[in-house]
């Protein structure tokens, strides 16, 4: 009788210390970046090469379009949630800076300074406008 009692309590408050564990299941909520699209990033890019490569951002600011705001919040079972932040800056349309928790691109500057110089071939001069022929427009208008 005394073990059909401890078996009854064992199983109860088995049962109930059971039960207190609850199961938090991970939450990720945001825009998923990884360095890898980040690296693909270009200064002078438009917003819609930045759209396709890192997607919908999370933020707009309503009042000053030309920042994007990339947010992830990540929190499995019980750790300490993760919160990465990349923001995205434009002058009108053309990707101009990149911040945030991610690194800059290595080439994001260096692509800035080819696109903004053009480069001469050593000895080469840049090409002259053609000059009018003052002539020509005096006998075409004489007529």
């Amino acid at each position: 009788m005394q073990l059909r009692k401890f078996a009854l309590v064992s199983v109860l408050g088995g049962s109930l210390l059971l039960s207190a564990c609850a199961y938090r299941p991970d939450l990720a909520q945001g825009n998923f970046v990884e360095q890898e699209r980040i690296d693909m990033l270009r200064y002078g890019m438009s917003a819609e090469q930045v759209r396709y490569i890192l997607g919908t951002p999370m933020l707009v600011d309503p009042f000053d379009n030309s920042r994007w705001y990339y947010v992830h919040y990540l929190r499995e079972g019980w750790d300490d949630p993760q919160i990465k932040n990349l923001i995205v800056l434009f002058s009108g349309s053309t990707l101009i800076d990149v911040s945030g928790d991610f690194e800059k691109p290595a080439e994001f500057m260096h692509s800035a300074a080819s696109q903004m110089a053009p480069t001469l071939a050593p000895g080469a001069s840049l090409p002259t406008a053609p000059q009018p022929n003052i002539e020509a427009e005096r006998n075409l208008n004489a007529d």
